[in-house]
């Protein structure tokens, strides 16, 4: 083999390689990016104004939101998991905030 075609195939592994990286640590910066730009203390301080009371206790942002504009939430399809107390969906299996396992759906 010649010096062009072992050029010519570093190139394409290199090419190949970067198109199959390159999206990935795209959308990794992008979601490590917006995790960056949530501001849940400002979240929680919009509630407050609205007049929610325990606004630090829930950690689902949506739900503060909901609860913000009126919107009702079914808080019995809720539960609390035992390791850690976060509040999750009735209907999932492992827990939001510590990835543990909560009772079958």
């Amino acid at each position: 083999m010649n010096d062009l075609g072992t050029f010519e195939l570093l190139g394409r592994l290199a090419v190949a390689a970067f198109v199959m990286i390159a999206p990935t640590l795209c959308f990794l910066g992008l979601v490590r990016g917006l995790e960056r730009l949530r501001d849940d203390d400002l979240i929680n301080e919009w509630a407050r104004t609205r007049g929610a009371d325990d606004v630090t206790e829930q950690d689902d942002v949506l739900a503060v939101l909901a609860s913000g504009i009126g919107i009702q939430t079914n808080e019995s399809s809720t539960v609390r998991c035992p390791a850690c107390g976060t509040h999750n969906r009735a209907d999932v299996r492992f827990c939001h905030g510590c990835q543990g396992r909560l009772g079958s759906p």
